[in-house]
């Protein structure tokens, strides 16, 4: 059974159907009926009697492919993605199902390949994307000495999962094993029995014994599970297809959906089934998960509102109520899947997804927990707990020592079989910086090529060489700024830099390094960002020769970097631009030059500020003598200096304020002021700014920015600092 059962659990009662011989229309269409009401494998039945005909179309291959994948059978899912993106009007989504089956399978870098496709398809106009398939499985597998991982010996050939904490030596868990004999009723979704609840003894060394049905009103006709019970192990919440007492529910399209339940301990049996209050037929709420303390239900849903697929919810208790439910937002989900939640005692979320990062199929992440309540980042468990196939239902002890966690991975009782593993070092975040050299001029990896890791100081951190495919990797920490080098003889050293402030997300970040041969003149640079860490992506940069006015712009990329071949013996202007922020612009030469890079960070300050509206700016150097409207020369520099700026952003109109202090004749001091702004403006105007973009306005005392108002005693330095000089941008005009 796969874990998708329980994800969306729209099950249906059985069909009957007929279909005509020799004919691969009927079988099509009962085919697509089941697919219609989420029975997979009765689906996949019907489409393969077609195939059989000779039906190998789009419509068919495609859902052969889908019904397999969401059956759990990714060797067959991959075996039809491969002939539906071979089809001439294949969908992206194709292209992101075949890659998905492939990692599945483990077959990592083609799933790359083909993942890097579909980013290629669906964001156009954003340059080459990275999915980085590869390197998230060399970083989730590196630390596998972390955990030891075996199976219990309860398993069976049928579906066993999701195990939960009932008290401190028992776990509850969902099973399609037959404990009754009589009729056995299979789910239409994968044609497997269906689930109940069981009880099962903790052993000394974490395995599990003395198997039984959970007693009471829970297991029903149905599919039960997974549960969560009370620290006191006298209360237990759990999943059920919507069916209470005696009545099943669906929603107004049909469907079974899930719901979740409460029952109370009695003795060894459980019984007074009662509904979680927000149960909803037209949506499937489920997975409980209850924390410690008894205030917290976390649980997923499909519910309007979320990211996508299943989201993870929390309701807390307020004064014997369920509050009301609120998303865990975008650290945890994601516009996929987010299932079997599972709150630890020291606070960290264990979930399984399959929209973050991971080894393929649901991957098991842990949620840190971070200050209020909130969680502060999450971590991929890793291998051996995750691996290409489905990983889910994660629980760990007290002690965050030992625990279960389910898997259909290969080598097992069969179908989903439940995991003990022991955790042997906390978990660890670790970051990586990584890409590929390429050799410009035949567009071919730089096998063995040499890598180095500069901090944004200039300090080597560390080499490496390039791999067989010419790729690198790197670990680096969050919160800095890099400068990568690559080199290779007979080319020019090429670089790119990164910063990490958002790596928490990304947990990979992706540069590409190409070298260019050692001739000719390269300009090169890099914009970064002012007064913070980061660089400016996503920025024009144009190159215009003087002489001919000939004019060259590229992009920079995620890093801020920019490069140009240019002519010798010329002169140049480069102007950098991107909607939002200051642009700027400085005179490269290449006179006398035959060979060689201009970098122009050497001699710019290539750090590049957001236009803030409204928001005034001091000027730093212009200072006035008593009642004087005279410009010194300190300030005619700063002036200057200003005034190019606003040339080369003809767009801004931006307001000259001059504010006195509070001492004296107020309207003395208001007319002073409106002279001196005045004075700014005629000699930005001298400069070239034209007149309109620039207001000249004089305040004298009336803003004054702290408390020394009129008859307040105050410092000279506290005078000083209503005494100020300002620019501020009023209007950006097209």
């Amino acid at each position: 059974m796969n874990v998708r059962t329980l994800l969306f659990l729209a099950l249906c009662l059985p069909f009957t159907s007929a279909w005509a011989q020799g004919n691969a229309d009927p079988y099509i269409r009962e085919g697509d009926r089941y697919y219609e009401q989420m029975a997979y494998a009765r689906a996949a039945a019907e489409y393969r009697k077609a195939v059989e005909l000779g039906a190998v179309n789009e419509h068919v291959t495609k859902r052969l492919a889908n019904c397999s994948m969401r059956l759990g059978d990714t060797l067959e899912a991959e075996r039809w993605y491969a002939t539906v993106v071979k089809f001439l009007n294949r969908e992206p989504q194709d292209l992101y199902h075949y890659a998905e089956a492939l990692k599945s399978n483990g077959r990592y870098e083609e799933a790359e390949e083909w993942m890097d496709r579909y980013l290629a398809m669906v964001q156009p106009d954003s340059g080459p994307r990275r999915s980085n398939i590869s390197g998230f499985a060399r970083k989730f597998q590196q630390d596998e000495a972390r955990f030891t991982v075996r199976p219990v010996s309860i398993n069976t050939p049928q579906c066993d999962m999701a195990p939960s904490w009932l008290g401190r030596d028992q776990v509850v868990f969902s099973s399609a094993r037959r404990f009754t004999v009589g009729i056995e009723r299979r789910a239409a979704w994968n044609d497997q029995p269906f689930l109940d609840l069981f009880v099962a003894h903790v052993m000394s060394d974490g395995g599990l014994d003395q198997v039984r049905p959970l007693e009471g009103d829970v297991n029903t006709k149905l599919h039960e599970g997974p549960a969560t019970a009370s620290t006191a192990g006298d209360v237990l919440w759990f999943t059920r297809n919507s069916y209470f007492k005696g009545r099943t529910s669906r929603s107004s399209n049909g469907v079974n959906r899930l719901a979740i339940y409460k029952v109370q301990r009695d003795g060894q049996a459980w019984h007074g089934v009662e509904q979680f209050l927000y149960n909803n037929s037209e949506v499937s709420i489920a997975h409980p998960s209850l924390s410690a303390d008894g205030r917290k239900l976390y649980f997923v849903s499909d519910m309007p509102g979320g990211f996508g697929g299943t989201d993870i919810y929390v309701c807390r208790e307020q004064g014997g109520q369920w509050g009301e439910p609120e998303n865990l937002g975008p650290l945890v989900n994601t516009a996929f899947n987010e299932a079997f939640p599972f709150i630890a005692a020291d606070g960290t979320l264990y979930f399984a997804s399959n929209g973050h990062p991971g080894l393929g199929g649901m991957d098991i992440f842990a949620a840190m927990p971070g200050q209020g309540g909130a969680f502060s980042g999450i971590i991929n468990v890793g291998s051996p707990v995750n691996g290409p196939k489905d990983d889910f239902g994660f629980i760990i002890d007290p002690s965050s020592t030992r625990g279960y966690f389910t898997s259909n991975r290969p080598g097992g009782q069969g179908d989903d079989d439940i995991y003990a593993f022991e955790m042997l070092a906390p978990l660890e975040q670790r970051y990586l910086c990584t890409g590929l050299v390429v050799d410009d001029e035949y567009e071919t990896p730089v096998i063995n090529g040499e890598v180095l890791l500069y901090d944004d100081k200039g300090a080597l951190i560390a080499t490496t060489r390039t791999d067989e495919r010419g790729e690198y990797s790197f670990a680096v920490e969050q919160d800095r700024a890099y400068r990568l080098v690559a080199r290779m003889k007979g080319r020019f050293d090429g670089e790119q830099h990164l910063s990490t402030e958002n790596i928490a997300q990304q947990q990979i970040v992706a540069r590409d390094i190409h070298l260019v041969p050692d001739a000719g003149v390269w300009l090169r640079g890099t914009l970064r960002l002012k007064d913070k860490l980061g660089f400016l992506a996503g920025a024009n940069v144009t190159i215009v020769n003087l002489s001919s006015f000939f004019s060259e712009t590229h992009v920079t990329g995620d890093g801020g970097d920019f490069s140009f071949r240019l002519a010798s013996n010329e002169e140049f202007e480069v102007l950098f631009e991107k909607p939002g922020y200051f642009s700027q612009s400085v005179p490269v030469t290449t006179v006398g030059m035959k060979q060689g890079i201009i970098d122009l960070n050497v001699a710019h300050e290539l750090r590049f500020e957001e236009v803030q509206m409204g928001v005034p700016q001091l000027f730093k150097y212009v200072r006035w003598s008593t009642d004087g409207v005279k410009l010194d020369p300190i300030a005619r520099t700063e002036l200057d200096a200003f005034a190019e700026r606003l040339l080369v952003n003809p767009s801004l109109k931006v307001e000259i304020a001059v504010h006195a202090d509070t001492r004296g004749d107020a309207a003395a001091k208001l007319t002073l002021t409106q002279r001196q702004a005045q004075a700014i403006v005629d000699h930005l105007v001298a400069k070239g700014v034209p007149k309109e973009r620039l207001v000249a306005r004089g305040y004298g005392s009336e803003r004054p920015r702290n408390h020394c108002v009129q008859g307040v005693t105050c410092t000279e330095e506290e005078h000083a600092e209503n005494r100020r000089n300002e620019w501020t941008v009023t209007a950006v005009t097209p």
